[in-house]
């Protein structure tokens, strides 16, 4: 079933532009794109852009071994450009839909989403394990090195339509063109690197890789989640030619493999880390949730964080509790008070605390504050965006009061959006409006990367537009678009 372009480009404006996965841990829920629709877009699509290009607002996310991962928010005029430019040439481009071998494929979701990363879906990933290595004696593992900021721009038109008919092709009007011309309008018009976050992202990496995986299945057994590939072989020297052909191909757009993730297992081996394997036999019965076995459960996950250092051993085992039904009184406070320990160390964990916050009733008021404030502290001196914005999502939603030298360290990090969930407390408006007051106008790339923040505070009256060229936040403004949702949570 072919995807239907109307909803690929809703899509990508309205419930794919910001960074999200399907459990929203990114991103607080309240920040998404909902109010930017098609019509509204189209009237940026028509409005002049910059030949230099745009800039984008970073966000860095913390992952399991506390190494920051930097998302992107592109500008709202370059990515409304890149959008409709791969909406418009979407029959050129669907086949990225039918092919076989890639777990990341554009499809209609539920929640108005084309694409869903799934990151930690072992049993999807464990399932094809199973089924493509049946009568196999070895698989190989490897990943793309450096793979989203390697990506070559004018490799784009080389997928499309081949090497020589894009290279003798250069007319910026040519479709496969405009794409390549449009995504570097996203990058500040260079050539290497795509954002990480956007659904425009997946679609391009598809785009290229999808025709690698055209000329690798003629030979070998294979899947692909994103960038990481393993394949199913008979012999050794399969498993090598494999990697061999593979490099070759990515080489000819630029992108080269990660070698020390690269490596052939003999088989039956288990696909599954021994961490998860370990973790998942010993995950509490549904029934016999108590605050005892809890702990216990949480201490061993502890303990095998810190042997397991790459893996998602402790958000794997806090999920494993936490979407239990039966979790509920004193066990959910029980488990707010363990895992608001291990946020100061590990700041994955810190979007989990919504769903257990949401079973509570404060009624002599959010006990969890000074906590909450700690970790903020701690985030903030580390200039970790996500364990900031997460904190202060907690304290604006609690109507909590944010002590003078910890929104100093916030504002002191630069972060956008962190800086924002400070100015929706209420009660730092001078300084984050000084803050935004003191960024260089002339520095056009400067004000991108805080694009968002200044859209809000000019969207709630609070500065003048910032920009020399106004049509692209007047636009917005004027057609009601925010891209914060249910406010008043915070009044």
């Amino acid at each position: 079933m072919s995807l239907d372009k109307k909803f690929l480009l809703k899509a990508l404006l309205q419930y794919n532009y910001f960074p999200s996965q399907k459990k929203k841990e990114e991103l607080p829920h309240i920040l998404n794109s909902e109010c930017l629709t098609p019509e509204i877009s189209e009237k940026l699509k028509e409005l002049d852009s910059r030949k230099r290009g745009y800039d984008q607002i970073k966000y860095k996310v913390t992952r399991y071994n506390n190494v920051p991962r930097a998302l992107s928010i592109p500008h709202p005029i370059a990515y409304a450009k890149l959008c409709h430019s791969l909406h418009d040439n979407w029959e050129e481009l669907e086949y990225i839909t039918k092919t076989e071998n890639s777990l990341i494929i554009p499809e209609e979701h539920d929640d108005g989403q084309i694409i869903i990363m799934e990151y930690e879906n072992f049993e999807e990933k464990t399932e094809h394990h199973i089924k493509l290595s049946f009568n196999k004696k070895f698989y190989v593992k490897t990943d793309i090195s450096n793979f989203f900021p390697s990506i070559y721009s004018h490799s784009i038109p080389w997928a499309l339509v081949g090497f020589d008919t894009a290279k003798e092709n250069r007319d910026q009007n040519e479709w496969f063109n405009q794409i390549d011309k449009y995504q570097r309008l996203i990058n500040r018009g260079e050539t290497n690197g795509i954002p990480i976050g956007p659904a425009s992202s997946n679609i391009i990496c598809e785009l290229i890789l999808a025709k690698i995986d055209k000329l690798l299945k003629k030979d070998f057994v294979f899947i692909r989640f994103i960038d990481d590939y393993t394949a199913y072989l008979n012999k050794y020297e399969d498993a090598e030619k494999f990697i061999r052909k593979l490099s070759e191909e990515l080489s000819k757009y630029k992108l080269s493999l990660n070698i020390k993730k690269t490596f052939i297992k003999q088989l039956p081996s288990p696909y599954s880390p021994e961490w998860l394997v370990d973790i998942a036999t010993r995950i509490p019965d549904k029934d016999n949730i108590d605050s005892p076995n809890i702990i216990q459960f949480l201490d061993y996950a502890l303990n095998k964080q810190v042997i397991s250092p790459d893996g998602s051993v402790l958000k794997y085992a806090a999920k494993s509790i936490i979407y239990n039904d039966n979790v509920k009184d004193k066990t959910v406070e029980t488990l707010l008070q363990y895992l608001i320990n291990l946020c100061i160390k590990y700041p994955i964990l810190l979007p989990l605390l919504d769903i257990l916050f949401d079973k509570i009733t404060f009624d002599s008021g959010f006990i969890y504050a000074d906590k909450i404030l700690d970790i903020l502290y701690e985030h903030a001196i580390n200039k970790r965006s996500d364990a900031m914005t997460w904190s202060l999502y907690y304290l604006n939603k609690y109507s909590q009061s944010i002590r003078k030298e910890i929104a100093e360290k916030v504002i002191k990090s630069k972060d956008c959006i962190s800086i924002l969930f400070l100015y929706l407390s209420k009660q730092y408006d001078k300084e984050v409006i000084d803050f935004c007051d003191s960024l260089d106008k002339t520095d056009l790339f400067l004000l991108d990367q805080y694009w968002l923040l200044l859209y809000q505070l000019f969207f709630d009256e609070e500065i003048p537009n910032p920009y020399q060229d106004k049509k692209v936040f007047n636009t917005l403004k004027s057609n009601g678009v925010s891209f914060i949702e249910s406010i008043q949570l915070f009044d």
